[in-house]
């Protein structure tokens, strides 16, 4: 179905409903109103009405300014239904329990495109690396492999990200460092996006061949081991949070590339605010990372043990996006 067409058929649908808030945000609906477009009974059917009609909307590639109009009424619908207007912490944990996950989901084109940039690029140097260790050494630095040999090497070794007996000053040191760390790498694939897209997709491959070629380097030198006992409690929420983030910066992008009919600009104001709650919610991620990795991957637990907690984690996220908030969506 054309845009056209379908916005004749449900533009007196949203009209009515953009009144029915209007009058809401005034403080003037009242149950003897006169100029009440519809019974407030009827709201939650109306607004899951427009949910639909946004989800199709994004999926047929509707121009961004119907898709952006229609945001606008599905969110403030959900403001007025959840009570929102409660206060930000309300906001926050709606958006936690539903939000989040659903938006993530109306883009997951985005996210399978920035979780390919990474992964090709990351398998690719994996397997390079296996059969011609040295290229390393042209993928990375030698002082930087030499260190990362020292840090994952030798029996006792759990000097990785300091030391299992460090003092719990120096456990606050990391986390502050793993935070700074982790926001700045996902800022820049987010922030890439301005470039038309073109910083985001260096930013995810250039993570990609270097996690690669690190990940290669250590199982080469048998050190395997102590780099999977401790990447694998954090790495799902780190590299999670960075693919969000990267999906977000190339979504910007596309709306530099291919504007339709709205200025570039006026594109990428509306993307940006589209994709504001996906980047908080990465943030999100990336602050659970840090904490993880700060808190526990450091610490000599059974190896086993380990790899079970980071499954867990990789499963838990899995399960979150997929079914959290569909409940709410329908």
């Amino acid at each position: 179905m054309k845009q056209t067409r379908f916005e004749a058929m449900h533009e007196a649908e949203w009209a009515e409903f953009e009144g029915w808030l209007t009058h809401r945000k005034k403080n003037t609906y009242t149950a003897n109103n006169r100029t009440e477009t519809f019974d407030s009974h009827d709201m939650p059917s109306r607004y899951r009405s427009i949910c639909q009609h946004l989800a199709i909307a994004r999926d047929r590639g509707y121009s961004l300014l119907l898709i952006d109009r229609l945001h606008g009424i599905v969110q403030q619908g959900h403001d007025e239904l959840y009570r929102a207007n409660s206060g930000i912490s309300q906001r926050m944990y709606d958006y936690a329990i539903g939000g989040f996950a659903t938006e993530l989901r109306a883009n997951l084109r985005w996210i399978m495109l920035s979780f390919a940039l990474i992964a090709v690029p990351w398998i690719a140097m994996m397997i390079v690396i296996r059969i011609w260790p040295d290229f390393v050494f042209i993928v990375m630095p030698q002082d930087d492999v030499y260190s990362l040999d020292a840090m994952y090497s030798g029996e006792d070794t759990f000097n990785y990200g300091s030391s299992i007996f460090r003092e719990a000053d120096s456990n606050w040191m990391m986390f502050g460092f793993y935070i700074y760390n982790n926001i700045s790498i996902a800022f820049r694939a987010f922030a890439g996006g301005i470039l038309a897209g073109i910083g985001t997709v260096y930013s995810l491959v250039f993570n990609g061949i270097h996690l690669g070629a690190a990940e290669a380097r250590l199982v080469n030198i048998g050190a395997g081991r102590n780099f999977y006992s401790f990447v694998s409690g954090h790495s799902a929420f780190e590299i999670g949070g960075l693919i969000i983030a990267g999906a977000t910066g190339l979504k910007m992008g596309w709306s530099l590339i291919a504007p339709g009919r709205l200025t570039r600009l006026d594109s990428l104001r509306i993307t940006g605010r589209s994709v504001l709650g996906l980047i908080c919610g990465s943030g999100v991620m990336l602050f659970i990372a840090a904490m993880i990795e700060a808190f526990w991957s450091p610490h000599n637990f059974p190896f086993v043990l380990k790899i079970s907690v980071g499954i867990f984690n990789l499963l838990l996220i899995l399960a979150y996006f997929t079914f959290t908030g569909r409940r709410h969506a329908a």
